[in-house]
């Protein structure tokens, strides 16, 4: 299971995106029949060692303001994929644009170009058809606009253009589902499948993953029929019921490539003919699914939520648009439900919302404590009403808000050693906590720091405080107390007893410590002699400089050098 909870109680579960493990590939994969799962060894992993084709650069400069044009087919699963990226992105102040191509690919191509005019920051693609991807991808690569394809797999030769792929493991799935199917069978009877639209990446994996692992795993299956409705309501009831004419009692079972619309049309034609006794598994994971799970009229479904599917595509950009290492495909993870888990499961997707960094920024800069108390308690309280959280998501949401902090502390000068320990470390010590608790806690505490800083940086300084800093900036020009005294407006005696009590040492030896300090530097690094020191440091007389750097330091210039 892809899920992990980082801590009890109601706490949301934290959703790592998989990486697969890619097997040898076996030497001339189409030597191999049909229904052994070598033979589709380039559909199943495409891609992982493909050498790209001058993949645009990431600007690095964070996603806030990026205009982003989605692609998209039609169909309701992609009207959710929508919502997920909406969610995702409204944080983070990413400008959405789609087009929808209604499964016309010339449409799609006309987009494409349209896409080129208009050119956008990013663009992420769903491919109606795995091939004719090749050439829109290729057109945006040549105008060097940054491809994520997403949900669907473009061919083999278009991955060499796109940046990264996200979605579905549709093999990974359909292998774990054909199992759960097989042993739901008993491992024996004749089985029907209704596939994906052909061409696409889902036709290829939600068809032969699911048969090849059925070969291997349950051989005593027989597959009956296997065809392609394109995920019509309509014509999926016909063909079902062509099917039952046809098979009669031989037919125990049928698995989908659709949870809703064609599921729908099966799962009409077995009510009309009586026959609730067939095995029902499919890809989902729609809420019309999970309700016909509930209702048992389907026994099994993949995990497939249509919102973190279009959640995921964002999160990538995200993280590509901050400069971080992106992998080659990210998966959504492979999970089964069944009616003992999809309670569960029967939630709403959504990432949190309503989610405002601008307000944050404004807090800090306000050194408004309650406020910022006030952002940290929520954006806490909008995690943790959500049942699942992708990992990817709250990296992408704590590195967007790390940069808004790191911005302050850039503007207004802040000294970074003593705040965060240098622009190096800081992302490092963001990843080293593990749960979101402890995360915004760390969060909070650098901008309750910054607060404190800016405050001091702001609070009017003290006449010793203001004399010191002179002092540091003017300390190779003759400097005494008299010339501070009238400086500053105040009489010697009374300045040198204010330095003493707040400096903790009187005048004359802060003078002299920060000018044989920087005398030490010198005769390190300049190659200059003992008596050019003397007057670069402030020191007229070269031999009162002399005895003063022995006293300090216990040795003469020369003998320190």
């Amino acid at each position: 299971m892809d899920f992990f909870s980082y801590s009890e109680g109601r706490k949301p579960v934290l959703w790592v995106g998989r990486t697969k493990e890619i097997p040898r590939r076996p030497e001339a994969p189409e030597s191999f029949p049909e229904n052994d799962r070598r033979h589709w060894y380039d559909y199943e992993f495409p891609g992982w060692g493909v050498r790209k084709n001058n993949i645009p650069l990431s600007p690095m400069n964070g996603a806030k303001g990026k205009k982003v044009a989605c692609l998209l087919p039609e169909h309701p699963y992609h009207r959710a994929y929508e919502a997920g990226m909406k969610a995702t992105a409204q944080p983070f102040g990413i400008e959405l644009t789609f087009k929808y191509s209604g499964w016309d690919i010339e449409m799609q191509a006309q987009q494409v170009e349209e896409v080129i005019r208009e050119r956008p920051d990013l663009v992420i693609l769903v491919p109606e058809s795995a091939c004719e991807s090749v050439e829109s991808c290729r057109r945006l690569n040549e105008k060097k606009i940054p491809v994520i394809a997403s949900n669907l797999i473009p061919d083999y030769e278009a991955l060499k253009y796109i940046t990264a792929w996200t979605g579905p493991d549709d093999w990974g799935q359909f292998r774990m589902l054909a199992r759960h199917f097989a042993d739901l069978m008993k491992g024996e009877g004749g089985y029907a499948v209704i596939c994906h639209i052909p061409g696409s990446s889902a036709f290829m994996g939600r068809k032969w993953g699911l048969i090849t692992e059925l070969c291997d795993y349950a051989p005593g299956m027989k597959l009956l029929e296997v065809e392609s409705t394109g995920l019509d309501k309509h014509r999926t009831y016909l063909m079902v019921k062509d099917w039952l004419e046809k098979h009669g009692s031989q037919l125990k079972g049928i698995v989908s490539a659709d949870d809703n619309i064609a599921q729908q049309g099966i799962n009409q034609a077995l009510e009309e003919a009586g026959r609730a006794d067939i095995i029902r598994v499919a890809n989902g994971s729609s809420k019309v699914g999970m309700r016909m799970l509930k209702e048992d009229k389907l026994q099994a479904i993949t995990y497939q939520s249509p919102r973190l599917d279009g959640a995921l595509a964002i999160q990538l950009a995200i993280d590509w648009f901050n400069g971080l290492q992106v992998e080659p495909f990210r998966y959504l993870p492979v999970q089964l439900l069944t009616a003992g888990n999809v309670d569960e499961f029967f939630l709403d997707f959504d990432e949190p919302e309503n989610i405002d960094l601008d307000y944050l920024y404004r807090m800090v800069l306000e050194c408004n404590r309650d406020g910022i108390d006030r952002f940290f308690t929520d954006t806490y309280h909008s995690f943790t009403m959500k049942r699942i959280i992708s990992e990817e998501y709250f990296r992408g949401f704590t590195i967007e808000l790390l940069s808004n902090l790191l911005n302050i502390i850039k503007t207004n000068n802040l000294p970074v050693k003593e705040l965060i320990g240098g622009y190096e470390s800081i992302f490092k010590k963001l990843f080293q906590y593990k749960t979101i608790e402890k995360t915004l806690d760390w969060l909070k505490s650098v901008a309750v720091e910054i607060v404190f800083l800016l405050s001091e940086m702001n609070r009017p300084k003290s006449l010793i405080q203001q004399v010191v800093d002179f002092v540091d900036s003017n300390y190779s020009s003759p400097l005494s107390l008299k010339v501070l005294a009238y400086q500053f407006d105040v009489s010697p005696a009374y300045l040198g007893k204010l330095f003493k009590d707040e400096a903790g040492e009187n005048f004359s030896r802060y003078l002299n410590n920060l000018r044989i300090t920087e005398a030490k530097k010198l005769i390190r690094s300049s190659g200059l002699k003992a008596n050019q020191i003397a007057l670069v440091v402030g020191y007229t007389d070269a031999n009162y400089f002399y005895n003063t750097f022995k006293k300090y330091t216990g040795v003469y210039p020369s003998e320190y050098s």
